[in-house]
């Protein structure tokens, strides 16, 4: 337990300098393009050293002989003779009647700073390089597989005129970009050793969707705030290349709001746990930031009699409870019944690359599966979308085993993870009280008083006679009514036979 407890905490033990916390991941796509670049590039050239320093003797000697260039370096007749070859051979030095200047070329590669030679010859290239079609800039021609990115929300170009151009714009942008496709693709040449000269053709190779990961952070110096963090994109090749593409992300992640219901879940949360927040330092639900500190270090323990158990804070797709799911559960004994997963009734939640991971992880640790609680799920409308997400779909795996329809009268702000007779993770989704953004606090615990109670709660709302046919999907080797006798076993519901 320690073991998973330290790996958890060890990146913020020292509460006095956490300055942010990370309490979500999201993901986007963007609609992008890959072209064929074809153009012409500069490529430095490197001479022999004495053949250098002969032209830049040349250079600040006009009109030498090479008789005297070659007494400079103590040369013979001989060997002044091959210099002097050498020296016509670079095209940077002309000589007329005897005397040696440089050519307009040789004024243009001595460098006006160092006098160095930097000679240049032209090179043809071909690249292949994805620009987005918001900010047209650089980005990595990679794909999340189709039952992923179903999950994952796409951002609408602005500009959708000027996106429809883009091939006509790929050569000024290939051009902006050319140091930063260098330093990615240059090899162990050094970036200024091969410069953009010109573009000669552009053929648009496909369009796709790129995803791009946003990490959400809480910082914690008053007055505390959600924030996203763009600062990997903000880094990335020229400085205010993407300045764009983050206004139209940042853009999508003020409209993401929590529930309105939150006062109401905490209440309901209380009458089943009896208080677990409350008697762990929540005292007011604006008080996110006092329990984010909480989260990390020595104190993140809850205390007696909810232990083991740790004080949560960030959505599911975050890495504190990612880590508690996957890490800390493995140090909890469990019989082989499913994890049943109660979601908020909000429309951000699991549309992400790291939640579709989570997912996975536990999938590959937990041999009984993943069970979805689908909130309202009699509804025709309301059960596919619960399909289209998470079901199986096509060629598309399912990214929940099984999915059993309940009413719909639970608090849309609260989501609970359970894994009965083993422990449970509940998240009261607030909002963050100066953005709005959705700011989830909890805990997981092995206590089993607790884990008994959400059992019971679970029960309550699997039961429901209202919902004919309670499960929308299941395993390939289940049947419906086996499915729904797998769930009614995890939580000890008595079924009578017809």
């Amino acid at each position: 337990m320690n073991k998973a407890k330290n790996k958890m905490v060890e990146q913020a033990t020292d509460k006095s300098d956490l300055e942010s916390v990370e309490i979500d991941e999201l993901s986007f796509l963007v609609r992008a393009q890959k072209f064929r670049i074809s153009g012409t590039a500069m490529r430095r050239t490197s001479i022999p050293l004495a053949t250098e320093y002969a032209i830049r003797l040349i250079h600040l000697v006009p009109e030498i002989t090479a008789e005297q260039v070659g007494a400079y370096f103590g040369f013979e007749h001989a060997e002044t003779s091959l210099l002097l070859q050498d020296i016509l051979d670079t095209g940077l030095v002309t000589e007329a009647q005897g005397r040696l200047t440089l050519s307009a070329r040789g004024y243009e590669a001595v460098s006006p700073i160092s006098d160095d030679i930097e000679l240049f010859s032209a090179e043809d290239f071909t690249a292949s390089q994805a620009f987005d079609l918001i900010a047209l800039a650089p980005v990595d021609d990679t794909t999340i597989q189709p039952g992923i990115a179903r999950l994952i929300p796409e951002i609408a170009v602005p500009d959708r005129v000027a996106a429809a151009k883009a091939a006509s714009r790929i050569p000024e942008a290939f051009e902006m970009h050319f140091l930063e496709w260098r330093q990615r693709y240059g090899g162990k040449l050094k970036t200024d050793d091969f410069r953009f000269q010109s573009t000669q053709d552009v053929q648009l190779i496909k369009t796709f969707p790129a995803p791009f990961h946003v990490p959400m952070r809480l910082h914690l110096q008053e007055p505390a705030v959600v924030e996203p963090d763009f600062g990997n994109l903000r880094q990335r090749g020229r400085a205010g290349s993407r300045t764009s593409l983050i206004e139209a992300l940042s853009d999508y992640t003020k409209k993401i709001t929590c529930p309105g219901d939150y006062e109401l879940a905490f209440h309901q949360l209380e009458t089943i746990d009896g208080g677990v927040l409350t008697r762990n330092g929540l005292r007011e639900l604006t008080q996110q930031a006092a329990w984010a500190r909480k989260c990390f270090g020595d104190d993140r323990d809850l205390g007696h009699p909810f232990n083991p158990g740790l004080r949560l804070i960030g959505s599911s797709a975050s890495s504190a409870v990612k880590d508690a799911l996957t890490v800390w559960t493995k140090q909890i004994e469990t019989d082989t019944s499913p994890i049943l997963w109660l979601p908020p009734h909000a429309d951000y939640w699991g549309r992400s690359l790291s939640f579709a991971t989570l997912l996975r992880d536990l999938s590959a640790q937990e041999s009984g599966g993943l069970t979805l609680l689908a909130r309202d799920g009699a509804d025709n409308r309301t059960a596919n979308n619960f399909r289209k997400l998470f079901g199986r779909r096509e060629r598309q795996e399912a990214l929940f085993d099984r999915c059993i329809a309940i009413r719909n009268d639970v608090p849309r702000a609260l989501e609970v993870v359970l894994k009965p007779k083993g422990w449970c993770l509940v998240l009261l989704h607030l909002p963050d009280p100066k953005s709005g953004y959705p700011l989830p606090v909890g805990y997981i615990s092995a206590d089993h008083v607790l884990v008994e109670a959400f059992g019971d709660y679970f029960a309550r709302l699997a039961s429901s006679e209202s919902v004919l046919e309670p499960i929308l999907w299941h395993r390939e080797s289940e049947t419906a009514a086996v499915a729904l006798g797998v769930i009614d076993e995890a939580l000890g519901i008595q079924t009578t036979p017809d």
